[in-house]
């Protein structure tokens, strides 16, 4: 049971993190589209940093490793939802620079920061 609790508390720091993110991107569509991208990465960094980084303050049951990989599948599961099953826009967004690079930055930061805290 404690191991459940353990992981969901990750899942409710990376969904945290994901909505933070999800707001700057839903918001930021007036910016021209290098404006965005630096504010993209630059906002995935900080909001993965700044909520990771009280994760790790208070907890730290798993290794950082471990932390980073079920963050990260909770991230990929969250965009899968929404992406798949729940956005019915055009999915152009879904490439290298606007969705793999930003996924990479987000669970760098996480393990970044962990072996800063941990």
């Amino acid at each position: 049971m404690m191991l459940f609790f353990d992981i969901l508390l990750i899942a409710l720091h990376a969904f945290i993190a994901w909505l933070l993110v999800e707001v700057f991107v839903n918001n930021a569509h007036s910016f021209s589209r290098k404006k965005f991208i630096f504010f993209h990465y630059l906002c995935v960094i900080a909001t993965f940093a700044i909520i990771f980084a009280i994760y790790f303050s208070f907890f730290s049951t798993f290794s950082v490793f471990a932390t980073a990989v079920i963050a990260i599948c909770v991230v990929g599961f969250l965009e899968l939802l929404v992406f798949g099953y729940l956005y019915s826009g055009d999915r152009w967004f879904l490439n290298y620079v606007d969705w793999i690079f930003p996924m990479f930055l987000a669970v760098s930061t996480v393990y970044f920061v962990g072996k800063f805290f941990v």
